[in-house]
């Protein structure tokens, strides 16, 4: 039985202004850079299957964009759709390439363009395989706080100390057969949020990644964990949240890597010979849906972000009934019995 790796990276930055994901009051689009944006491809291949893990400095994808990126990565790799991953970092100052509740339009030549890189890392990876090795460290941050607060039966966006939180701080060591380190992978639960505006960037895990990247000499990849309700806390023991300066950032991602690098002498290996990866969709219900009358209610009360989401669902209505639920992508890569990965669609608490 034998396990081999490969990895490919690439830059996915935009070369013009941008309307921009994440925050639903930006009114124009992207004004510079403050960090590039990066995609990276890790290969792995076991006896009997194989799978291409994708993950990029964006907000994420929507089912479409995702069936077609993989269809086409699946065509120029020979590879089968349920063998490919994409995850993100879930970064707020990306790119909007989707459509979604957001001012402006998708970036549709955009999205192009990045299935195109897709393609070109996943290539790359499968080329550069070699025969290689799986390590697994485990570590604790105290970055993030639950940002859920519930008093008299009303919840509000705020710091919430008291709230659920992972703070298992889990990185993935890649190296070849020698021990020379070829990739990690690092997965944290919560949200890259430290910064708006209007600036481009890839928020705390881009600077944790060129931290580790700098120490290690092997390109650091990232995907966010279960962080739907939990935010960047830069300013403890005050009861509403504040945007860090950009120097905050940056050192709450070095501070995350050297808790990483500090673990690095313990590794547990991970077989991965039998590796296998499974792919499927659950229905979600709705537990209700807004009927024609309530979506108009919305829409004549006021406008914003709420009056998008009423007139998109009323056009929808126009074509028939609402679904009655939201199919949710589960993807499982068991490496052996005792370690599997599961990738989760959407915003998972």
């Amino acid at each position: 039985m034998s396990f081999s790796a490969g990895v490919s990276q690439t830059d996915v930055t935009p070369n013009r202004p941008v309307w921009m994901a994440g925050y639903g009051d930006r009114d124009r689009r992207s004004e510079g850079i403050y960090q590039h944006l990066r995609a990276g491809a890790l290969y792995l291949r076991g006896t009997n299957d194989e799978a291409l893990l994708i993950t990029v400095d964006l907000i994420g994808f929507d089912l479409a964009f995702a069936a077609q990126a993989k269809q086409r990565i699946a065509l120029a790799t020979g590879m089968l759709p349920r063998q490919i991953v994409l995850t993100a970092t879930h970064t707020h100052c990306g790119p909007h390439f989707y459509p979604m509740i957001m001012n402006g339009e998708p970036e549709w030549e955009y999205a192009e363009w990045l299935c195109q890189r897709f393609i070109d890392i996943a290539i790359g990876a499968r080329k550069n395989a070699v025969p290689a090795q799986l390590a697994f460290t485990r570590t604790r941050s105290k970055f993030g706080i639950n940002r859920r607060l519930t008093k008299n039966g009303a919840t509000k966006m705020a710091p919430n100390p008291d709230g659920p939180i992972d703070r298992d701080l889990d990185t993935m060591w890649l190296s070849d057969t020698s021990g020379k380190l070829l990739s990690t992978l690092t997965v944290y639960g919560c949200h890259p949020t430290s910064l708006a505006g209007y600036l481009i960037g890839g928020d705390y895990p881009g600077f944790l990644c060129r931290e580790l990247e700098e120490k290690t000499g092997a390109p650091a990849f990232f995907g966010t964990g279960c962080a739907g309700d939990v935010r960047p806390w830069y300013n403890p023991g005050e009861k509403k949240f504040e945007r860090p300066q950009m120097h905050a950032v940056k050192m709450a991602g070095q501070t995350m890597a050297e808790e990483i690098l500090a673990k690095q002498n313990e590794k547990e290996t991970v077989r991965s010979e039998c590796l296998a990866i499974s792919d499927g969709f659950h229905l979600l219900p709705f537990a209700e849906r807004p009927d024609f009358d309530f979506l108009n209610h919305v829409i004549t009360s006021g406008g914003g972000q709420r009056q998008r989401w009423a007139e998109h669902l009323q056009s929808v209505l126009h074509k028939g009934p609402l679904p009655a639920s939201c199919p949710h992508e589960i993807q499982v890569l068991e490496l052996n019995p005792q370690f599997r990965m599961v990738f989760l669609g959407g915003e998972i608490l």
